[in-house]
């Protein structure tokens, strides 16, 4: 599996809405899943596939989220 297939994987499977849980082992799981997230897209920009790894970020992201 490649750096992006990774990535795409993480993001169809993050809860993008862990912040309003208030069960703690649900936002704590939530937050380890966004910081594996956050470092998977360094490493593939640190590669030269920014553009790549923010366009797939952006497909995943809800529309609640984006400003």
């Amino acid at each position: 599996m490649s750096k992006l297939e990774t990535l795409e994987k993480l993001l169809q499977n993050h809860d993008w809405f862990y912040q309003y849980s208030e069960d703690y082992s649900v936002y704590e799981r939530g937050r380890r899943e966004s910081s594996t997230i956050n470092t998977a897209i360094k490493v593939l920009e640190d590669a030269g596939l920014s553009d790549e790894a923010n366009d797939l970020y952006e497909k995943y992201l809800p529309q609640q989220l984006k400003y």
